[in-house]
């Protein structure tokens, strides 16, 4: 009985998954893209299923299958920005930053227990936004020229690269002067962690499960 109480509830997710994907593949994606990485709920979900042991495996792999399959044209990062194929930076700022220039930024948030990063966080802390904001840089060299490029690069665990601890000081700053108030970086911060912290347990439990599967 236990056993078809869960299948049909499977099979009423599986079929609000694939109708929810079908509305999302019909949106650009950029788009798409956007509303994927707010729905933490599906990695959280995917996770749980994963390492359930009261799972029924078919359709687990029928539910993670169309989840892959849905996802894969538009998660994937693309590699040039121009504007007529729909690639372009996160976002830029609508009045100019610095020098009449607006500023245009891109946001990546790696993993400090990542199989491509441990070897780098494991001598010392922040070399895994420090590598990512290198190659954001050397992805958009001479591909703005009207605009002023800034890597935003924040592990899950919290470091920064220099780039986007510095923007975070003088746009800090900056808000203090305009409210009087001093804590405006502290604010900042504080939002921040809590944003991270959302996906800081997913993050932590999938990297270490990854890394300890290549052990054995």
């Amino acid at each position: 009985m236990a056993g078809d109480h869960q299948d049909r509830f499977f099979n009423k997710k599986l079929f609000e998954l694939r109708f929810a994907l079908e509305r999302v593949s019909l949106l650009p994606v950029h788009d798409a893209l956007t509303i994927i990485r707010g729905a933490l709920s599906l990695p959280k979900l995917m996770y749980f299923l994963r390492t359930s042991n009261f799972v029924n495996a078919a359709i687990l792999g029928e539910f993670e299958g169309a989840l892959r399959v849905a996802l894969s044209a538009i998660c994937n990062e693309p590699s040039g920005i121009a504007a007529h194929d729909g690639k372009r930076p996160d976002g830029c700022t609508l009045i100019p930053w610095r020098a009449g220039r607006c500023l245009a930024w891109d946001v990546t948030i790696p993993g400090t227990f990542a199989e491509r990063y441990v070897q780098l966080t494991s001598k010392e802390s922040g070399l895994a936004a420090t590598r990512a904001s290198d190659e954001k840089i050397k992805k958009y060299d001479g591909a703005l020229p009207s605009m002023e490029f800034l890597p935003i690069c924040i592990e899950v665990l919290g470091p920064m690269d220099r780039n986007t601890s510095g923007f975070f000081n003088r746009i800090c700053k900056n808000i203090s002067i305009r409210s009087g108030d001093s804590r405006e970086y502290f604010f900042a911060m504080n939002n921040i962690s809590c944003i991270l912290q959302r996906f800081l347990r997913v993050c932590v439990l999938e990297n270490v499960e990854l890394n300890a599967n290549g052990v054995e």
